[in-house]
């Protein structure tokens, strides 16, 4: 019976050790489970992505290993705020990158961002703006998926120009000359003006100018111009050679015209008219029936070719009466003439009544 005594001993003492061992065990597992946070000490995570939260339960502390395990992809641009509210809460979220497209210089720049200003966008994408360009949308704006921002170029470059001024011609017409006998008196000059504008260059394309300034730097001289208006050089020269206006070598204004053979003659030095008046270059004879004395003619040759030109009627003689002759041209004294007169001969005249005599 004593072996048996000593082996149910034994028994009770080989099971007290088991329990010494297990509970020791447990204490071990206990003060690991304690140190680690294993147990009891887990932490409750708010993920919110794109406005869906989604709650997890975990020990991790590092966010990355966080969002891998509720397997959540981060894009290149995206962004996570972390934010612990107690011991064992913490909010996570994230921010999704999105496109803004700025188009600017003939390109299209891809911004990825999360929020911003158009502004803060348009320095992102290494966009300076000059004085004058225009945005599409204020820098202020608030940026969104997909935006479009438009940049536009605007420049304004002043630029002169130089042009030249024509100078004018005046005419001085001269009974005394023929047509086409002209002389300058004096020379015509050019001006010369500065034209000043303001152009706009849209995207380095001219898109408009502006005149701001027309500065005259030289005045145009005037060209004078004596030009003759008689059919050809007359034989009795005004005093004041534009005193009739002639067309075409035909005085503009007048009362009536006379056609008929007109004659030249001479007499000696100091002669005087049948009128009274003294004989001289510019007088002529005529029918005073027909042209009373005093009357003031233009005398020119029906071709053309020869003009005698200014005289008033002071003679008179026996062909004139008759009505042989129609006008006979004084050419001056006879002695120094006579050769003139010859010359002339007998030519077809228009004798153009100025102004009616009063005998």
């Amino acid at each position: 019976m004593k072996p048996q005594i000593i082996n149910a001993k034994m028994n009770r003492l080989i099971f007290k050790g088991k329990l010494v061992k297990a509970a020791l065990f447990a204490a071990t597992i206990f003060m690991v489970a304690l140190m680690t946070g294993s147990i009891y000490l887990r932490d409750r995570v708010y993920i919110t992505d794109n406005g869906v939260t989604k709650e997890l339960m975990t020990s991790e502390t590092d966010v990355y290993a966080i969002l891998r395990m509720a397997s959540y992809e981060l894009g290149t641009n995206d962004k996570v705020s972390y934010e612990a509210t107690s011991s064992n809460t913490a909010y996570i979220t994230i921010y999704r990158a999105f496109d803004v497209n700025v188009s600017v210089d003939g390109e299209t720049r891809t911004v990825a961002v999360i929020d911003g200003t158009v502004g803060e966008i348009l320095e992102k994408a290494g966009v300076s703006l000059g004085e004058f360009d225009e945005v599409s949308c204020a820098l202020a704006d608030k940026v969104y998926e997909d935006m479009e921002i438009t940049v536009t170029r605007v420049d304004y470059v002043t630029r002169e120009n130089t042009e030249e001024i024509a100078f004018d011609t005046e005419y001085i017409d001269n009974t005394n000359r023929a047509i086409g006998d002209d002389t300058v008196i004096t020379p015509g000059e050019a001006g010369e003006r500065v034209l000043t504008y303001k152009e706009k260059y849209v995207d380095g394309k001219l898109a408009g100018k502006e005149l701001i300034s027309d500065k005259i730097t030289r005045q145009p001289v005037t060209e004078v111009v004596e030009r003759g208006t008689a059919l050809a050089v007359p034989y009795s020269k005004m005093d004041d050679p534009d005193a009739i206006t002639l067309v075409d070598g035909i005085p503009q204004e007048y009362t009536r015209v006379i056609s008929g053979k007109a004659t030249a003659y001479t007499a000696k030095r100091g002669a005087y008219t049948a009128s009274g008046r003294l004989a001289e270059i510019g007088t002529c004879a005529v029918n005073p029936n027909v042209i009373p004395y005093g009357s003031k003619l233009y005398i020119v040759a029906q071709n053309g070719s020869r003009v005698y030109g200014y005289a008033v009627a002071a003679d008179t003689g026996i062909a004139l009466m008759d009505g042989t002759v129609a006008i006979d041209l004084y050419f001056g004294n006879k002695e120094d003439h006579y050769y003139d007169s010859c010359r002339w001969g007998a030519v077809q005249v228009d004798i153009y009544v100025l102004e009616e005599g009063n005998g």
